[in-house]
Order: structure tokens, then C-alpha cells, then sequence
């Protein structure tokens, strides 16, 4: 038996009206009161110094219950915020120095409460965004300008815009390899490859590559396996005599190098490669060049360092996270082209985005609807300007170059390297080991790495300060074994309000809890027991 049809609208009652937000609901106390509630909790917890309030372990397993069946309260739901809060992460704390992502900055916030309440499309601007289309066109500009691009001093339409916003560097990257891909193959996204994708490489410099490029390549079905790793120097800089074998060899073998990828601050060691010096090199053997420059195009605005990244201007096209290393909220990263033609070949052609003038969506490879995310870092630009973004970046690294001497300065940690930005690579290495300044043996060198990714699991689960830890393949320091893995632990300083005294407590943590760790591991061999 059919069910029955439902014509009278009236027969499921009215909605209650302050379940929503509109002109209707002006002056509402509830909605208010909810509204100023949620503020008040966010701002607690930006507000606490400890990494995280409520530390627990991370589960082996969860479950989940089933669909609720009847709804909540404001009430019951700010408590379940809360408990959110409670156990999330304060990427804005002090004591943060995993990472530089403190989106704490109040422009960038102000902003970032703002986006929901305005809901702009960015997709279509006649239609769905009239002036958020324009601030994002905006940002692009002030962007390209500051990397060296040259920019017009007038716009027709989007196309010319030369840069996109999107989710994240891992698709800033795919959009690029796209590009990149267009150049090698003119048209293959409209009628596919020539070629199969096995015969396709991109070059990557070896031990720091960031795997966002491997899964770029998977994503638009090039294969992750067909990346070419080109040997680095022990400061992770590309070998320029190696890059240009690698160009050569995979050629004479029949293979398309459809493009080179090089840093402007890895992932791991902040390194800045010698762009410039890559750029001649690529130019002459006719190869895409794209810069990875999530992190280190927070240079660009530095009047002190910017000259660290010379050469980024002949990159064919540059990706930048500002949630990263300007202070801004998730999501807001970026992808910049030197030729701003190009957006017209990686984007779409529709009906069911209006090709208007000024509609991004057009230009925006796998994003359909698109939020006003731009907002967040137009406003921290528009209110720091220039020359407040430049003592910021001043004052980072400068931050971590005190880092850096105070890791020197004790008898239990060893600094791995000197960063170009603000990546400080340590271990803990205890006094006895580093005696008579000896390579130490293999086995001593996978138990010490077993300590150091121990003592920043514990460090972690503490909840109180958050230092990083991560395996690589090799590093160059005289008391570590050539060429053998290890597990090394970084503090990235980015937020603002760390200081060199709160990073110091933590360095005094590392110590503490690596001794507890080390010395237990020495007296359970010394019982016949296992090691960590």
C-alpha cells in the first residue's frame, strides 16, 4: 500500500522560529543568549594556557549510538560544546610549538566569525557573493605582488585573477601538478593523455618531500609511484648536478618530466632550497617549476629575509598556506600562478556556474560551492599592513634563533640543524653518549630514537605542552650514524605569544622526561629485561 501524500503544509506544524536566524528574529533573548554563550566558550578555551585541558589516551577503538530520535536543548547542546572543548587542542597556546598553525590572531578571528553570518558563495559573484568575489581577488593580488609576479593594474575578469583560494596545500599542490600536467600535455584534461602514466615523472628532492605530491598524483591517476627523488645535501637542498641527471636520464629512457617540485621551507626542516639557481636549470630543460612554499612565503613579507627567497618569482607556480604561518583560522591556502592564463586551463566549463565575469567558480578545480574564507587573512593584511606582518616574521625567527642557542647551550639535547626559518630539529641525547664526540653505534642510535619518540608520546598525552616528533630517513650530525634512520623531535614557533622562556620549560620537560625514559631503558637491559 502506497503511503499516503501530504498536501496540507499546516498538518506538520510551524517550525519554532528561534530555531532560526533571521530579520524575524531580531531581539531575541534565546538566540542571544546561545549566540553570546558559544563566544564566551571559544574564548575560554583560547584562553587557557595548557595544550589541552583534558588530556586523555587515545583510543584503540570507539562506537558510536544511533541517530538521535528526538532533539536537544540550547542548554543541552552548549554542554556538549563544551565537552568538545575540553578535549580539544589549543593550537593558540604558549606552549604550543609543534607548529606554527596558532591561527590566534584577532583580525583573522573577528574575520572568521563573520564568514558564517555572511554565507557568501564565492562560486558565483553576480549571484552569490557581489563583494566577497572582489576582497578574494584582492588577497591574490596582494599575494602575487609580494612573491614578484607582476600584476595588473586592472582586472577585465576572473580569469586574470592568477591565483585561487582553496581547502589546504595537499590540493593547492594537486591544482598545481594539474597545471603542470596542461603545460606538459596541452589539453589532456579535456581528451586525456597522450601517453600512459607510467611514462610520466615529477622530480622531488629526496628525504624531506612532502607526500602531498605522491597523493596529487595518485588523485588525478599519474601514479604516486612515478616521483623521482633527486639526491639532497646534507642542508636538504636539491644537488643542482643531480637535478639536471635526473632531467636527463629519465628523457633518454623515454619518460615525461612533467614537472620539478622544490621547497621554500619543507615540512620537516624548514629548508629553503636555491630556487633561483633550480629555476635556470628548469628553464633551460623547458619543466614545470613549482615552489612548495606553504610555509615560507611568510618571507615574502619581511623587509629582513625575503631575500632568502630569491628566485621564487620564476616559479611557475607557488602554493602558500597562510593558516599555517599568518595566524589565520583553517581552512585558507592558496595556489599562485606566474601566468595567470593558467586558471583557465585547469578549470571548468559548466552551466551550472554562470560564466560571468567575475565568477571563481570557473577557476576553482575541485571546489563547487565556496566559502569567504579569503576574509579571514584580507583582514589580518588590511589591519597589520606590511610593516606589521614584517616585525612579526622578524620576530619569529628571531625567536627561533634563540631557540637554536639554547638547544646548544645544554648537555642533553643536540640541534640537528640550522633552519632557514623556523624549524628547530633536536634529539635528546644524553651527556654519556655524546662523550669523546664519537659516532654512536647503530643499536645505540634505535634505542635513543625509541626514547625520543616515547618522551614525546608522554609529553602529549600530558596535555600541558606539545613538542613534535618524526621519523627520518637520514641527517647529518657528527655523533649520529651516516645514513640511518631516526626519530627527531622539532619545535616550530609561530605563535606570536610564545616566548623564549615558555619554550625553555618545555626543553626542561624534554630533558626530564628523556632521562626518566633513558635511564629505565639502561637499567632493564642491565636486568635482562626489554628495551622501549
Amino acid at each position: 500500500m502506497a503511503p499516503a501524500k501530504i498536501t496540507d503544509v499546516a498538518s506538520f506544524g510551524r517550525p519554532d522560529e528561534q530555531d532560526f536566524f533571521g530579520p524575524y528574529q531580531k531581539g531575541s533573548e534565546r538566540i542571544a543568549s546561545f549566540f553570546d554563550s558559544i563566544v564566551k566558550l571559544g574564548v575560554e578555551f583560547r584562553e587557557q594556557p595548557t595544550v589541552r585541558r583534558d588530556p586523555k589516551p587515545t583510543p584503540a577503538t570507539v562506537q558510536f549510538g544511533s541517530l538521535p530520535k528526538t532533539g536537544i536543548s540550547y542548554d543541552e547542546l552548549l554542554k556538549e560544546f563544551k565537552s568538545i572543548a575540553d578535549n580539544s587542542v589549543n593550537w593558540g597556546s604558549p606552549n604550543w610549538t609543534g607548529f606554527p598553525d596558532a591561527g590566534n590572531s584577532v583580525p583573522s578571528l573577528g574575520a572568521s566569525l563573520m564568514i558564517p553570518l555572511l554565507n557568501q558563495n564565492l562560486a558565483n559573484q553576480d549571484v552569490c557573493s557581489p563583494e566577497a568575489t572582489f576582497k578574494e581577488m584582492e588577497v591574490v593580488h596582494w599575494l602575487r605582488s609580494n612573491l614578484g609576479y607582476d600584476t595588473p593594474e586592472k582586472y577585465t575578469n576572473a580569469l586574470e585573477a592568477g591565483g585561487i583560494l582553496t581547502i589546504g596545500g595537499s590540493l593547492s599542490n594537486a591544482i598545481a601538478l594539474i597545471a603542470a600536467r596542461e603545460y606538459t600535455f596541452p589539453d589532456s584534461g579535456l581528451y586525456g593523455l597522450p601517453v600512459l602514466p607510467k611514462y610520466v615523472r615529477v622530480l622531488v628532492p629526496d628525504v624531506i618531500e612532502h607526500y602531498s605530491i605522491r597523493s596529487a598524483l595518485s588523485s588525478i591517476s599519474l601514479g604516486g609511484a612515478n616521483v623521482v627523488r633527486v639526491p639532497v645535501d646534507d642542508s636538504f637542498r636539491m644537488k643542482l648536478p643531480e637535478l639536471e641527471r635526473c632531467i636527463d636520464e629519465e628523457r633518454a629512457a623515454g619518460r615525461h618530466v612533467m614537472a620539478c617540485v622544490a621547497y621554500a621551507g619543507d615540512s620537516r626542516t624548514m629548508c629553503i632550497d636555491n630556487l633561483d639557481a633550480i629555476a635556470t636549470i628548469l628553464k633551460r630543460k623547458n619543466v614545470w617549476f613549482h615552489v612548495d612554499a606553504c610555509h615560507g612565503q611568510s618571507l615574502a613579507f619581511s623587509y629582513t629575509h625575503k631575500h632568502k627567497l630569491k628566485g621564487i618569482e620564476r616559479a611557475d607556480s607557488v602554493t602558500i598556506d597562510p593558516h599555517k604561518v599568518l595566524w589565520v583560522t583553517y581552512a585558507c591556502s592558496f595556489v599562485l600562478f606566474k601566468d595567470p592564463s593558467t586558471l583557465a586551463k585547469v578549470g571548468v566549463s559548466t552551466e551550472l556556474i554562470l560564466k560571468t565575469q567575475w565568477s571563481l567558480g570557473q577557476i576553482t578545480p575541485f571546489i563547487g560551492s565556496k566559502g569567504f574564507d579569503a576574509l579571514k587573512l584580507w583582514a589580518a593584511i588590511k589591519y597589520f599592513g606590511n610593516d606589521g606582518l614584517s616585525r612579526l616574521i622578524d620576530q619569529r625567527l628571531a625567536l627561533t634563533a634563540q631557540i637554536q642557542d639554547e638547544v646548544r647551550a645544554r648537555r642533553n639535547l643536540i640541534l640537528i640543524n640550522e633552519t632557514d626559518i623556523n624549524a628547530c630539529i633536536i634529539m635528546f641525547f644524553p651527556e654519556s653518549l655524546q662523550a669523546g664526540g664519537q659516532r654512536i653505534s647503530k643499536d645505540d642510535m634505535d634505542e635513543l630514537s625509541g626514547v625520543n619518540k616515547a618522551l614525546k608520546m608522554k609529553i602529549q598525552d600530558e596535555g600541558k605542552y606539545y613538542i613534535h616528533g618524526f621519523p627520518l630517513r637520514r641527517v647529518s650530525h657528527e655523533l649520529v650514524p651516516v645514513d640511518w634512520p631516526v626519530y627527531i623531535l622539532r619545535t616550530m614557533n609561530g605563535n606570536p605569544l610564545t616566548s623564549i622562556e615558555s619554550v625553555k620549560v618545555i626543553l626542561d620537560e624534554v630533558e626530564r622526561v628523556g632521562g626518566q625514559l633513558w635511564s629505565a631503558a639502561q637499567n632493564g637491559k642491565k636486568s635482562g629485561k626489554a628495551k622501549l
